[in-house]
């Protein structure tokens, strides 16, 4: 029994920090979340970068995800566009110009208008000039009937100018105007703008658009609700207002990221419920009373009522903190509301995709001018103006797809939040790193979708962050756990070779561990020497920085190759590169795939000096060596620090050749002992010397290997080679003119070809200086 209670507690106690971890992680997204309702309920979103966070979220699933919105076509803006500042002059303009356009635009059928503006002074400055002047003239000409005339008329016209007596008429002729006012949230605000005067100056005018469809619990007034209460108004003049039957304010609403994501819909402005402009407007467009419903904690719901018939209501969804604000549906960038210019509609040169669309159409008057524009930015743009998100709440109106946070939301995500962390406790806990991160996947990818189609596709905006957070952070917080214990040793294996060893191989390290232990084993390899000709040169005429991004963008696609043909790459040496085939991973023929290794980096070599051209990188070239045969190859070092790599005389000889590449003019040079794994026919390879390198007695045999686009065509090829190689044969039995005839036949071929030029320029020492009847053809070179 005791047995069992050990080896149970065991495992237990394995899962225990697992367990620890995610609990907490659980607990402490639980009470972040918890948090944000709260902060949220008390209007305090500044201090809330949760909220913060899932608004970014929430802008990237409109713009990027959703995308623009093609608009009901029912809503346009009317513009004081930069054609209207040409039109009419600096802006403000004389308010004269109003009435034709106001004329032109009831004849295309447009039926109501809403003003995102306040005019709030009389537009007078004309006639106080020629009063002064005319009031000097008087004075001179005492008792002139004739100028007393004319300044008894001047002082009615100061009282009303011409210019607003014709903008009266003009409001009144359309009829169908709902004029607008702004207000001040704060005392301090207010106060800057208003100084002593009345803070509700005009009150009682706008007063007639205070919402009477209020439904609200017993013993309870306006007063008690977390509604929006202004600190003052700042309202149109009173001749402008006298003639004015419908009033709502513009104001807009900005989160602290400056974005406007909610329109406040209605405020208590000095004991007044009062309706926004957007709201207001749509009212009356569409022929329906506000009703507003209150419960204990504010505004519970808001409805537009048709007025001929009671059945027919649209429902509003509002905030469900009770202020009575609605989450904005974006349709998108700038003018995707059309926009009509007001110049245009003066001088009626609408086109006629224009005026069709004119028809039962709603407008809101607007600033759009540069230098003018009342910038109020959404999700999608920066520079929209603030009558775009007013058109953009009635757009929703008309249509009826608003976005919307209901109260039931919130904890609909608190339980999503605590099963899903019940749920990945135990798969992070049980599952192996590769199902633990194919079900956090899933899970991303599915809770994904379940949203865009259950949540935002019908218009509820959840918040995702912090569920796809919690599980996030619970899987990368367990999976690095367990690389510190349970897979400590098989990340350490790829950690160690996942830069310079294919997957393959590390599978094979991963299978066999013990390959990781200090020492070595005999083995016939392949190994692989390359170098950057004239190093030192380029590394002077460049800057460390400009040095290091070439030689990075040089080993990048080398380093690619080697690993690609399941090799190992042993080290960087400065600009040179050593690799290996065969160990651990057995190949087939490592010979041949080191062979094509090289030549593939030959091509690759190609497309990197056009870039490099492009760039104004010096110009690059490489010697390349290989040589096959037996050598020591597996961990070399101490105790504490060790590398996998290869020694012995057969790695020794690859240097050698790699270094001699620039003696022959040739890019490629493999040993004999490479040479004979090949199969027959497979790659172009010429016989190129006898010699003995620096350090060795024993005479090697080493040879070309050719691109397959070394000449035009493979038959060239081969019959340069045969050419090349009977010069050999004549230059090792001393026939030195017969050998000179088929080296200039191949220089013929390939007037480049260095190897066949050094071999003119030997015949001719040799014809000066024979070397004897001993000599065994062999060319010893005394450097590395």
């Amino acid at each position: 029994m005791k047995a069992i209670v050990r080896k149970v507690w065991g495992k237990v106690s394995k899962l225990l920090p697992i367990w620890l971890i995610c609990g907490t992680i659980v607990g402490a997204s639980w009470w972040a979340l918890r948090q944000h309702y709260f902060r949220f309920a008390v209007g305090s979103n500044e201090r809330d970068p949760l909220y913060r966070i899932e608004s970014a979220w929430f802008d990237i699933k409109v713009t990027s995800l959703r995308g623009p919105q093609k608009p009901t076509g029912k809503v346009g803006i009317l513009a004081i566009d930069d054609d209207s500042i040409h039109q009419f002059g600096r802006f403000p303009f004389s308010r004269r110009y109003y009435d034709q356009a106001f004329k032109n635009l009831k004849k295309h059928g447009v039926k109501w208008i809403g003003f995102d503006a306040v005019y709030d002074k009389p537009e007078r400055p004309s006639l106080d000039d020629i009063e002064g002047q005319l009031l000097d003239l008087t004075g001179s000409r005492q008792h002139s009937r004739d100028l007393n005339l004319v300044m008894q008329s001047i002082g009615q016209m100061k009282k009303l100018s011409p210019a607003d007596q014709i903008f009266r008429e003009a409001l009144q002729n359309f009829g169908n105007i709902v004029l607008g006012y702004f207000y001040m949230e704060t005392k301090v605000e207010a106060k800057k703008a208003l100084g002593g005067r009345n803070h509700f100056e005009g009150i009682d005018r706008i007063a007639v658009s205070e919402i009477m469809g209020v439904d609200m619990p017993a013993g309870k007034k306006l007063s008690d609700f977390p509604l929006m209460k202004p600190e003052a108004i700042q309202v149109n003049d009173a001749i402008i207002d006298e003639v004015g039957s419908h009033f709502a304010f513009f104001n807009n609403d900005a989160d602290q990221d400056a974005i406007n994501r909610w329109l406040t819909l209605v405020a208590d402005v000095n004991g007044h419920l009062m309706p926004c402009l957007a709201l207001k407007t749509m009212a009356e467009y569409l022929n329906r009373e506000i009703f507003v419903f209150f419960n204990n904690n504010g505004i519970e719901s808001l409805a537009l009522i048709n007025r001929d018939d009671p059945s027919d209501s649209i429902d509003i969804p509002v905030d469900s903190t009770g202020k009575g604000r609605v989450l904005i549906n974006p349709r998108g960038r700038g003018e995707t509301i059309p926009h009509y210019g007001l110049a245009a509609a003066y001088r009626d040169d609408f086109t006629e995709k224009q005026k069709n669309a004119l028809k039962d159409s709603v407008l809101l008057l607007g600033a759009t001018a540069t230098g003018i524009n009342d910038m109020r930015p959404n999700a999608f743009d920066p520079t929209i103006n603030g009558a775009e998100n007013h058109a953009a709440v009635m757009d929703n109106i008309v249509r009826g797809d608003f976005y919307k946070r209901p109260a039931t939301i919130f904890k609909t995500e608190m339980q999503i939040m605590l099963v899903l962390g019940f749920v990945f406790t135990l798969i992070f806990s049980f599952g192996s790193g590769l199902v633990s991160g194919l079900s956090l996947m899933a899970f991303l990818v599915g809770y994904y979708y379940v949203d865009k189609i259950f949540w935002m596709g019908q218009g509820i905006w959840t918040f995702m962050v912090v569920p796809a957070g919690e599980v996030t952070l619970m899987f990368t917080v367990v999976t690095l756990y367990k690389y510190v214990t349970e897979e400590k040793e098989k990340k350490m294996v790829k950690g160690a070779f996942q830069h310079y060893l294919s997957p393959e191989v590390i599978d094979q390290v991963l299978q066999n561990p013990e390959q990781l232990k200090l020492g070595g084993e005999k083995k016939e390899l392949t190994v692989f020497f390359s170098d950057v000709r004239g190093f030192t040169t380029i590394s002077e005429t460049l800057t460390p920085e400009k040095l290091s991004e070439l030689m990075n963008e040089y080993f990048t696609p080398m380093t690619s190759i080697v690993l690609r043909s399941k090799g190992v790459l042993d080290k960087y040496i400065g600009d040179a590169i050593m690799a290996f085939w065969g160990a651990p991973l057995e190949l087939e023929n490592p010979a041949e795939t080191g062979c094509q290794a090289a030549i593939e980096m030959l091509y690759a070599l190609d497309k990197l000096r056009l870039e490099f051209k492009a760039k104004g990188f010096p110009d690059i070239d490489i010697g390349i060596g290989l040589n096959t045969g037996p050598m020591s190859v597996g961990n070399m070092g101490s105790g504490e620090r060790f590398t996998y790599t290869v020694m012995g005389d057969a790695v020794n000889l690859g240097s050698r050749l790699e270094g001699l590449t620039k003696e022959y003019g040739i890019k490629i040079m493999i040993s004999e002992f490479t040479h004979a794994k090949l199969t027959p026919g497979k790659f172009f390879t010429r016989d190129l010397d006898d010699i003995r390198v620096k350090g060795k007695n024993e005479p090697v045999k080493v040879f070309h290997l050719m691109r397959p686009d070394f000449l035009p065509t493979p038959e060239l090829i081969r019959e340069f080679i045969a050419r090349f190689e009977l010069g050999r044969k004549a230059y090792t039995a001393q026939k030195w003119e017969e050998s000179r005839q088929h080296f200039i036949s191949c220089l013929q071929m390939k007037p480049d070809d260095k190897a066949s030029i050094m071999y003119c320029e030997r015949i001719d020492h040799y014809i000066e200086e024979s070397p004897g009847q001993q000599w065994d053809g062999v060319y010893t070179f005394k450097h590395k």
